[in-house]
């Protein structure tokens, strides 16, 4: 099995992306691989907002009787940032506009036993 470090720096392999990081649910970051040139005081903050907006995305599925969320993907100018609670954090990867969003779900998808597995021996 591989560890954090490597499950996360396998999301920065992807084209396009620039950060991986994993949060607790309280916003602070668990672990985070970060391309060059990326400020690692960034991911502190991106740890905070993440945590706090998977909320109304949870409210919105409740809500609209669709259940838990799965997975948010949020698309910007830039690029796009994808949040999914892995039970007791949650995974936030940052992309720049040239990153293929089906490849980051892709692996996010075949990731995430792995990730789970890890959590929940932390």
């Amino acid at each position: 099995m591989a560890d954090l470090n490597e499950l996360l720096t396998s999301f920065t392999r992807v084209r396009g992306v620039v950060a991986a990081v994993l949060v607790g649910h309280d916003g602070l970051p668990l672990q985070s691989v970060v391309a060059p040139g990326v400020d690692e005081a960034d991911v502190d903050v991106l740890g905070a907002i993440a945590a706090s907006g998977l909320v109304p995305a949870q409210e919105i599925g409740q809500h609209t009787e669709r259940g838990g969320i799965k997975q948010a993907i949020y698309e910007f100018d830039r690029g796009v940032v994808v949040i999914e609670p892995m039970g007791s954090a949650i995974l936030v990867v940052v992309t720049d506009a040239v990153a293929s969003l089906g490849f980051l779900r892709l692996q996010a998808r075949k990731a995430h036993p792995e990730l789970q597995a890890i959590l929940a021996d932390l």
